[in-house]
């Protein structure tokens, strides 16, 4: 296959599944605005959901005095902003479109119709009412495409290169939403653990679609440690660090050649990486710090994520044309 097409495959999947990403954290946020304020005091849940984002650079003021206009206008349409959900469509439909023929008809219809509903939803403006069901709608045209990509086409490298890109970005997504509710900051010791926490961690899992899965598997009350263990251990969960790792080891072993060295070390340190995780635990977590062990989560994938494409010889700039 040639690396340019195996570049549009992969991030054709990436924004799509970034898409999605931006749109949960837009509902965890609403969900965590709508708590009560304990004693008055403020909560930042929308300056949280900036940095969580990855969008502290291009938000136009400072993140500290984020709100939820603010916020929802720069995720949402903000063309300036590469990860904002309008630039996502944008351009998963750019590379799409540059690697049509290596797509299936429904795939490239599902992507294509997927900006054009997206962008009219836009113009009937973003009230309270209007929000809830265009982050309904993004999340429901994600999971679109997705069957489309899973029903209708072959599974061979075009296929490899699609699933490589949304584990990618799916591990890097659950791992920033994780990380939200470490931005919250709980001035009171005396509130972890409490019903505030408790509240906090629960619209996470909701924003997640992992509330239901919670109690199925753990049947207990919501806990920090459980979240964890289900959002990073768990292989159950389809958006567990864990089953995104182990999706893009099984699909790097496969598209790899056995004759370029550059293929078997990388296939090797994936296999290092994915087997510590495996063999980590929830207090092995908590004991070096949630936030700081999802920070060089973060950076250690995103490493081997412009490590892949390198070698596999497209290189990792994104592309982000608007059309």
């Amino acid at each position: 296959m040639l690396s340019r097409t195996a570049e549009g495959l992969f991030w054709m999947s990436r924004y799509v599944e970034r898409m999605d990403f931006m749109a949960r954290l837009l509902d965890a946020g609403r969900r965590l605005d709508s708590l009560p304020r304990r004693d008055g005091i403020p909560l930042n849940e929308w300056t949280s959901i900036v940095v969580a984002s990855g969008s502290s650079d291009t938000f136009p003021s400072d993140p500290k005095s984020a709100d939820a206009l603010s916020v929802c206008e720069h995720l949402i349409r903000d063309t300036s902003n590469p990860s904002s959900i309008v630039s996502c469509i944008d351009a998963a439909r750019f590379n799409a479109k540059a690697v049509r023929t290596s797509l299936t008809a429904e795939v490239w219809e599902a992507i294509n119709q997927t900006q054009a509903e997206l962008k009219q939803d836009l113009a009937n403006g973003l009230d309270r009412k209007h929000l809830t069901q265009f982050l309904d709608k993004v999340r429901s045209r994600t999971i679109l495409i997705g069957g489309a990509i899973t029903e209708t086409m072959l599974r061979n490298d075009r296929h490899g290169f699609v699933q490589l890109g949304k584990w990618f970005e799916r591990a890097d997504s659950t791992a920033r939403l994780l990380d939200v509710k470490y931005h919250i900051l709980l001035p009171r010791v005396s509130d972890v653990g409490g019903g505030l926490d408790y509240l906090q961690w629960l619209q996470i899992l909701r924003a997640a679609n992992s509330a239901g899965a919670f109690r199925q598997i753990y049947g207990r009350n919501l806990d920090a440690e459980g979240v964890v263990d289900l959002l990073v251990l768990n292989s159950d969960s389809p958006r567990s660090l864990r089953t995104a790792l182990s999706h893009v080891y099984g699909e790097i072993l496969t598209l790899a050649s056995d004759h370029d060295h550059r293929h078997r070390d990388l296939v090797h340190r994936l296999r290092a990486n994915y087997t510590q995780l495996m063999d980590l635990s929830v207090p092995d977590i908590f004991a070096e710090g949630l936030h700081e062990w999802l920070t060089k989560f973060i950076v250690e994938l995103n490493g081997t994520a412009i490590e892949t494409a390198n070698v596999f010889g497209f290189g990792a700039k994104e592309v982000s044309e608007s059309l």
